[in-house]
């Protein structure tokens, strides 16, 4: 993980940048200003936002969606790699990690979905073929 402070350039004219709270930062960091706005419409630095999608990672997410309460938007990973000024070693780290992540769940919900038609078809008692007129 990278110690170097991450911060938006007030030049890049893609960005919207708020005079608010940061509002992933759930570590209560204090990470310098500025800030922008997230397609969902909460603020964040690079580092607030880097911080809180390494942490789904690490929970098995594959999937980025916003923190905050009753919000729940989910964010494209092109919108979290710009807001996250996500380095060549962190890009490396999060595209590896969320395609194993993805992985794991489809081929655990494969598992579970076999497991249950295998329970199923168990269940059902053969059909005798001998028919008696």
């Amino acid at each position: 993980m990278s110690t170097m402070q991450k911060r938006y350039s007030l030049f890049d004219r893609t960005l919207r940048f708020v005079d608010r709270e940061d509002e992933m930062d759930f570590l209560c960091e204090e990470f310098a200003p500025p800030r922008a706005e997230m397609s969902c419409g909460h603020a964040v630095t690079p580092m607030s936002l880097t911080n809180w999608c390494r942490r789904l990672l690490e929970e098995g997410k594959s999937k980025f969606v916003c923190g905050q309460p009753n919000c729940n938007k989910e964010w494209p990973y092109v919108e979290v790699r710009k807001m996250a000024l996500l380095t060549p070693e962190e890009r490396e780290y999060f595209e590896s990690t969320m395609a194993q992540n993805a992985a794991r769940d489809y081929f655990n919900s494969k598992t579970v979905s076999i497991s249950l038609k295998m329970k199923y078809f168990s269940l059902l008692k053969p059909v005798s073929s001998n028919i008696v007129l």
